[in-house]
């Protein structure tokens, strides 16, 4: 008797725990869904180039010729409330290079 009331308590328990893990992470994947994907469009590899907006899109076709090396962006992540122009600021393409998500090979 003792053991099943034992179980009992501690299914509940894995039940509840289950409830809340499984809610928290659709809450995290709608907190992620607001992000927004910049890909790197232009051949440019200048001093300065890579934190330039003007050559980035949101188009999900400009991260066709991602690869995981290489000499430019690919892409990188803006979070929600904040803008292309505030995640790179005033980096140099080295520290752009070190925020972006994969890489571009030399045109």
């Amino acid at each position: 008797m003792k053991t099943f009331k034992f179980l009992k308590i501690n299914f509940m328990l894995v039940v509840a725990l289950l409830t809340a893990g499984i809610t928290m992470s659709f809450k995290l994947a709608e907190k992620n869904s607001a992000d927004t994907a910049y890909y790197y469009i232009s051949e440019d590899m200048s001093e300065g180039s890579f934190h330039n907006v003007n050559n980035w899109t949101t188009a999900s076709s400009g991260g066709a010729d991602c690869v995981t090396t290489g000499d430019r962006p690919c892409k990188v992540i803006v979070p929600e409330n904040s803008s292309l122009g505030s995640v790179l600021g005033s980096k140099n393409n080295s520290q752009v290079l070190a925020i972006s998500v994969n890489r571009k090979l030399e045109p």
